[in-house]
């Protein structure tokens, strides 16, 4: 399970450095790139106990579900749904 900000494991290339890009906002700069910034929701769901909460997050696309992720905090699992989302709708706009 993740704890705290770990986005090293989305790393983004820009010439010859790798910089590293909160995959939320990645999503939101693709969505709006391709002239659909209000295509994104959520769905979020807490379980677990109140010390030790699982956040569970599913990413959709005008209603079509893309990507989930788990996370001791709803960034962490919100994060994991949306690399998932950008990676699925890259792959289908044949931009891999």
């Amino acid at each position: 399970m993740s704890r705290g900000l770990s986005y090293s494991r989305y790393p983004r290339y820009r010439g010859t450095q790798s910089i590293v890009v909160d995959p939320i906002v990645a999503l939101n700069n693709y969505l709006q790139s391709i002239g659909q910034p209000t295509a994104l929701s959520w769905k979020d769901s807490k379980s677990g106990s109140p010390h030790s909460p699982v956040w569970s997050s599913v990413c959709k696309i005008y209603g079509r579900e893309y990507g989930t992720g788990t996370g001791a905090q709803k960034h962490i699992a919100r994060g994991d749904a949306a690399a998932q989302t950008l990676e699925a709708l890259r792959n289908e706009a044949g931009g891999g």
